[in-house]
């Protein structure tokens, strides 16, 4: 079976993931729910509210980065924030974003999931947002 992930599909998960970070960044977490068609967390604002802010202000960031915002590494070296993971079974991929705030990273990893729908388009799934 055929594991790559299309680039449209790749795009469609991009433009996901763009939007649910500048949601964070933001702090509207009222609206990640919209950014996605499901959510492994019950309350999901509330989740949100509580855990991202609460990491936020436990390690004294501001805000979490904006998709693609520079990575301040010392010493410098190739990363990516952005990591696909096709499903065996070819039912769809995940994506896992590690977050940033102030170009460093932040300890936390955005984890969605993507399932491939009979009309060829991708049911969006907000799994969790981890620590590293």
């Amino acid at each position: 079976m055929n594991q790559e992930i299309s680039q449209e599909h790749r795009d469609f998960a991009i433009e996901t993931v763009k939007t649910i970070l500048h949601l964070f960044h933001e702090k509207q977490y009222d609206e990640v729910p919209g950014a996605v068609d499901e959510s492994e967390i019950e309350d999901l604002p509330d989740y949100l509210q509580t855990y991202i802010q609460g990491t936020l202000d436990l390690n004294d960031m501001d805000t979490f980065d904006e998709y693609s915002a520079p990575c301040d590494f010392h010493p410098r070296y190739e990363y990516h924030q952005l990591h696909f993971f096709p499903f065996t079974d070819g039912s769809g991929f995940a994506a896992d974003y590690e977050l940033t705030s102030g170009a460093q990273l932040a300890q936390l990893v955005l984890q969605l999931r993507f399932l491939y729908q009979p009309d060829g388009s991708l049911r969006r799934v907000f799994e969790d947002v981890d620590p590293q």
